[in-house]
């Protein structure tokens, strides 16, 4: 044996104490690596439903998880007025947490690159062998970017119709427009006017009072694609960006059953729903439906929901969803994987919807009683079978697609739509904006 402190051979109580000293060297070895096995993960998310029954429930899941893994998860609760601010200071190198509850991951992705934000969790995918099969192909789309895989998704906003099934009744119709023909016809039999030509009641709204999110869905039943897949090229200068941009206007102006006003500020197609002024909804949001039922009780068993009416190509429903992922940066990769296998068990998946009342991606969950024990609830399920993401491949989607003027989107629909002026001439230059603000954004730094 040798003496490190002298450099000479150790000899009598020096070896025993050498001997002694390695040992207890061993142990701390051992300590250590222990407390590095007992990790503490971050994991932020925004509230669903009610916001301190929502934070017990993750209390709750955090304390199960504990229990199996001895991992402690740190659970911090975001308000929704400050989170995408959070999210965008995230994705621009600010302070993260290990994991976390997100959204929009096109556009964080892509402001974040290789540094910062979501992280790509590929080496786990098979972590989850039959995903494909369990959850629904649209809202898988919110979890894939540029061939990479981020995680799972657990919250999806579906947009079926909507229609006031008295007055549905009242007009000879017994269910929802099949077609965008059948929307036309139905919608004049719904409109109704007073004796001075006045309308008292709209026979058809497409959509919530956002024209990017309105005209989505239609575009791409007309078989359209505003962003090239890699997110470099703009992509509405076609015939399919014209016919529903077309459709839309003779809704407006040639067939007068949806109101000029609809993209005015203030104007709430679901008041108008609602209070009897608009008859069917083209486009829901799906959280509609729960707001129908608690805030308009006198309306129960007047309404119902119905998969999206087919285009010229198909029927696509506007879809976005909520995802768990992981955060570049943190060095608990595995803690977090685990976590996210936790939660997007078929169990807890239904706890958190049935507590939050979201719309599942989970295919059993939206199969299940607590799914299936309402007619919009059933019709919810079906749509999702043509949800069509709402991402766009660009780290500038937020900004084209802003409810303000100004923005690329809103300024194309408002002008052909509303205005009435030359599609043509307003798509042309709308692709001409569009590939600027791409250009700029791809541009190198």
């Amino acid at each position: 044996m040798f003496d490190f402190t002298s450099g000479k051979p150790a000899k009598g109580r020096s070896l025993q104490r050498l001997k002694l000293a390695l040992m207890s060297s061993a142990l701390l070895g051992l300590a250590a690596s222990s407390a590095a096995t007992a990790q503490n993960i971050s994991f932020w998310t925004q509230p669903q439903g009610e916001l301190l029954g929502y934070q017990d429930l993750f209390g709750e899941f955090a304390s199960e998880f504990k229990a199996e893994s001895g991992v402690d998860v740190s659970v911090e609760v975001i308000n929704w007025g400050v989170a995408f601010n959070t999210w965008l200071t995230v994705a621009q190198g600010g302070a993260a947490p290990d994991c976390a509850d997100m959204y929009w991951l096109h556009s964080y992705s892509g402001i974040g690159g290789d540094k910062y934000g979501p992280m790509p969790i590929n080496e786990y995918r098979d972590q989850w062998p039959n995903l494909e099969d369990e959850f629904y192909p649209g809202s898988l789309q919110d979890v894939q970017w540029a061939g990479d895989f981020y995680g799972i998704p657990w919250r999806v906003d579906i947009r079926p119709q909507m229609y006031n099934t008295e007055m549905f009744a009242e007009a000879g119709l017994s269910a929802a427009p099949d077609t965008w023909a059948e929307i036309v016809e139905m919608a004049k039999a719904l409109t109704v006017r007073d004796d001075n030509g006045n309308v008292t009641r709209w026979g058809f709204s497409a959509g919530p009072n956002n024209p990017a999110q309105t005209l989505l869905p239609y575009y791409w039943q007309a078989g359209g694609a505003i962003l090239s897949e890699d997110g470099t090229q703009a992509n509405i200068d076609n015939e399919a960006m014209r016919t529903a941009l077309k459709f839309l206007q003779d809704l407006v102006w040639e067939h007068e059953v949806m109101s000029p006003e609809s993209f005015e500020k203030g104007v709430d197609p679901l008041d108008g729903f609602a209070s009897g002024t608009v008859a069917m909804v083209g486009s829901t949001p799906i959280a509609w439906a729960s707001q129908m039922e608690r805030e308009y009780p006198e309306l129960d068993g007047k309404w119902a929901m119905a998969i999206n009416a087919m285009g010229p190509v198909n029927r696509d429903s506007y879809s976005g969803a909520g995802y768990w992922g992981v955060l570049r940066g943190t060095e608990n990769v595995d803690a977090c994987v685990d976590w996210i296998k936790f939660l997007s068990r078929e169990e807890n998946m239904q706890r958190l919807s049935e507590f939050s009342g979201a719309a599942s991606p989970r295919r059993a969950v939206m199969s299940s009683p607590s799914w299936s024990d309402s007619q919009w609830k059933v019709a919810a399920a079906e749509t999702l079978d043509y949800g069509h993401t709402s991402q766009h491949a660009t780290s500038v989607w937020g900004a084209l697609a802003s409810p303000e003027p100004g923005a690329v989107i809103y300024d194309l629909v408002y002008s052909t739509v509303i205005v009435r002026e030359d599609i043509d001439a307003a798509v042309e230059q709308a692709q001409a904006r569009l590939q600027e603000e791409l250009d700029r954004a791809n541009r190198p730094q």
